[in-house]
Formats: structure tokens, C-alpha cells, sequence
């Protein structure tokens, strides 16, 4: 029998993770507080809009769209060769998206 491109989804649970937007949302928030952004935030020497690369009368949708482009960019699995440095600057672009949203 030929399996489907979302045969593994269909049997996916969700019913013990983060089923839905919202719970998706709240898992992100307490994954990094304002707190904790703010104590990164203070170590560096940017700015959060210098850190997204965006002006600071950037709107929401362009905070979000360049926190998901750098987020990409920078995520720990796509620099395996540079891990430490991937880390601390996933931190820092999470931490710039945290105190701009």
C-alpha cells in the first residue's frame, strides 16, 4: 500500500504537545521571557531592531518577518559547523523578537 505525503500527520497526537496556535504561542512565550530577553539584550551592544535588522518604525508584520528570516538563518541545525556561535545569536534574534512583540 502506497503511503500519502501526510499519512504521518494524520496519525500524529497532539493531545500530550502543542496541538494548536495558541499552545504553540504559549510554549514560545515561556520558552524566553521579557526577563530573560532583557538580561541578553543587556549583554549586547545592538539594539533589538539592529539585531532583526529592521528600522524602529518597523510594524509587527515586518518584526515577524524578519525574526522568521533571521531564525532560519541562524538556527543551530543549519550551522553545524559554527554551533556555538549559532546559538548565542538564536538567542539574541530570539531575545529582539521577545521585547519587539
Amino acid at each position: 500500500m502506497a503511503r500519502g505525503f501526510l499519512d504521518g500527520y494524520k496519525t500524529y497526537d497532539t493531545s500530550k504537545g502543542f496541538g494548536n496556535a495558541k499552545q504553540w504561542n504559549n510554549a514560545f512565550r515561556e520558552r524566553m521571557s521579557k526577563e530573560d530577553a532583557t538580561a541578553i539584550l543587556q549583554e549586547q551592544q545592538e539594539t533589538p531592531w539592529a539585531i532583526l535588522g529592521v528600522s524602529t518604525s518597523a510594524t509587527k508584520a515586518e518584526i515577524k518577518k524578519a525574526f522568521r528570516l533571521m531564525i532560519i538563518q541562524w538556527h543551530p541545525d543549519k550551522n553545524q559547523h559554527r554551533l556555538p556561535e549559532a546559538e548565542a545569536m538564536s538567542k539574541k534574534i530570539i531575545a529582539a523578537y521577545t521585547m519587539l512583540s
